[in-house]
């Protein structure tokens, strides 16, 4: 079944069982994680837009209405694929936002979910975003017990394996030791899954598209020597007993759960009546446009990130009023703030314009912005400016300059293919920019 985010299908339209409804709706995104269904962000505590408590689709006799998740979900044989609401039927914007955030060129790989090969197509992708991420922390490491015979004792003495070894006494003596080693499973799981991409020739590139990631590849084979001397199921289920759980290494959690999942679609692990888990993949839309955002103006805007805890600010002298505006510009002189809101035009309002007057009052900005997506045919000006007024007669605008300014970006989702609908979205982006940034 196809469908769009925040979409409302009567019963009689829906062509996915009842079975598959029933393991997916009326339930939030936390009971359906799985280690083979990836949110995108992963931290779904530190999330505003979509929590644990948000549900991927509701459901009654009379209908089911999608909420702000797009992405594909599976089950058995079933697929369902979630679209976004600004795109005409060939979902080139969701697409086009894949690209761009998380260098997911899916449209080169024919995306196809009637195939469990194309499944596969999306998740590798992922990959180098993923291992990157995970490896600015440093490599992944664990204690283990190392296993020694000599004179330089400085651990535990193994008295069973000494009176094995070294009977008669030759000086010698068995003990054991703690150490942290990079030889570990999950290192030896992302060596596994390095060597299996590479021997896709239509997909190994994604492995050698910029240096970081070829280094961060290299750093990886140079310090897991051995796991070839480890059966890849019995690593595979090893990671799956043991999951990456230390805080520190959180974003080795999101890796761990990509490997396993390529490792066992490829085996056929999600073939027809094989497996009764969900899998597949998810964004949070308004986080998707969010950061699609952010690559149009984030050089000159700091872009704060709550799911990384990077740039926090404060209402209120001695931390009180936990705050993280979408963007504020970089430049004091002319203080601007943006929200990029994932929705109609119509439906920015209320609390929307409390948060953001409350932003450019924090930050002493003049200017106010909401970026949104509209289809290009919807709206001529994509631009709409409002002024603040004072007083109780309704009637006085505070000063002229105070402004907020809501900047639609037009999606043409009316091309016929992908590299037309690319030309004209980066047209549209140097509009947009051009009224932000000036």
């Amino acid at each position: 079944m196809k469908t769009k985010d925040n979409t409302v299908t009567a019963i009689d339209d829906v062509t996915i069982s009842d079975d598959f409804i029933g393991r997916i709706a009326n339930k939030n995104i936390e009971d359906l994680e799985t280690s083979n269904l990836f949110l995108f962000p992963p931290k779904l505590s530190d999330i505003d837009d979509l929590d644990a408590s948000h549900f991927l689709m509701m459901a009654n006799s009379e209908r089911i209405r999608t909420t702000n998740v797009m992405g594909i979900i599976g089950y058995k044989d079933e697929r369902l694929f979630i679209g976004s609401r600004f795109d005409a039927d060939n979902d080139y914007f969701f697409y086009y936002m894949l690209k761009r955030v998380l260098n997911m060129n899916v449209i080169n790989t024919e995306v196809n979910m009637e195939h469990q090969s194309s499944f596969l197509e999306l998740l590798i992708p992922l990959f180098p975003k993923l291992l990157n991420n995970a490896m600015k922390k440093g490599l992944y490491k664990e204690y283990k017990v190392q296993h020694h015979n000599d004179t330089n004792v400085k651990g535990t003495i193994d008295f069973k394996r000494h009176l094995k070894k070294n009977v008669p006494f030759l000086g010698n003596i068995a003990y054991n030791t703690r150490e942290f080693s990079y030889e570990n499973h999950v290192i030896h799981l992302i060596r596994y899954t390095i060597e299996f991409i590479k021997r896709r020739k239509s997909l190994r590139k994604v492995l050698y598209m910029n240096d970081i990631t070829k280094e961060n590849i290299h750093v990886i084979e140079e310090n897991s020597t051995y796991f070839a001397s480890i059966h890849l199921a019995k690593t595979i289920h090893l990671n799956i007993r043991r999951p990456v759980r230390h805080g520190y290494y959180f974003e080795y959690q999101a890796l761990q759960r990509l490997c396993i999942a390529i490792l066992r679609a490829e085996s056929n692990y999600f073939k027809k009546n094989t497996n009764d888990e969900i899998y597949g993949i998810l964004f949070d839309g308004a986080w998707l446009f969010e950061e699609y955002v952010n690559t149009l103006i984030g050089d000159r805007f700091i872009h704060p990130q709550n799911t990384k805890g990077i740039g926090r600010h404060y209402l209120f002298n001695a931390a009180n009023g936990l705050i993280y505006p979408d963007f504020i510009s970089k430049d004091a002189l002319n203080g601007k703030i943006a929200d990029a809101k994932y929705k109609p035009i119509n439906n920015i309002r209320g609390r929307d314009y409390l948060q953001i007057i409350a932003y450019m009052h924090r930050f002493e900005a003049d200017e106010g912005y909401f970026i949104y997506p509209f289809q290009e045919n919807m709206n001529k000006t994509g631009e709409n400016s409002l002024s603040l007024l004072s007083g109780v007669e309704h009637t006085n605008i505070r000063e002229p300059n105070i402004k907020v300014v809501k900047s639609g970006i037009a999606i043409p989702s009316q091309k016929k293919d992908f590299n037309a609908f690319e030309r004209a979205m980066y047209e549209e982006e140097i509009k947009l920019k051009n009224r932000i940034i000036q």
